[in-house]
């Protein structure tokens, strides 16, 4: 009898999406018969509930594949940049597309510590990282800095021997 009153009380993964997908209904429309205009600023928060999402399938999964942790680390990363250019301009995206690259890297190095520890994605993430941070301070910052390759990508292949002999 307990068992059949918990499956009625807890909803399903379909009756959450519908909640979730009627109260956006809900604000949009406040939004739009209130003539705020705030709201559709708030789009990359959908974004944020997918790489969630992904979160959740992770841990609900037996068998643990780390690639929807890649997959849901990167779409919230792109999340909250998309969120940060929309209250602000989009036009930082001009010195701030390195972070697409980041966001990759970053992904990558959550897929090695939630995943089968493979040394290759470890560097893989840290170069794309490294790549990253140099397009950044060469692109955005100042012409001058293109050495800092030799130091980054020096401290990627470090850092990956440390772990490769770990």
């Amino acid at each position: 009898m307990t068992a059949q009153k918990q499956n009625r009380r807890a909803l399903s993964s379909y009756g959450r999406l519908g909640i979730l997908l009627a109260a956006i209904g809900v604000l949009l429309a406040v939004d739009s018969t209130a003539h705020l205009s705030f709201l559709y600023k708030l789009w990359p928060l959908l974004c944020t509930v997918l790489g969630t999402g992904f979160f959740g399938i992770y841990m609900q999964r037996a068998r643990r594949e780390s690639s929807y942790i890649v997959v849901g680390t990167y779409i919230v990363g792109f999340s909250f940049l998309a969120l940060y250019c929309n209250f602000t301009s989009w036009g930082n995206l001009a010195t701030l597309w390195p972070t697409f690259i980041a966001l990759l890297g970053i992904s990558m190095i959550a897929g090695f510590i939630f995943g089968n520890r493979q040394p290759g994605i470890l560097l893989s993430g840290l170069l794309f990282c490294s790549t990253a941070v140099v397009f950044y301070l060469v692109f955005s910052l100042n012409n001058n800095l293109w050495w800092s390759v030799f130091i980054l990508v020096g401290s990627s292949f470090f850092i990956y021997d440390k772990v490769r002999r770990f």
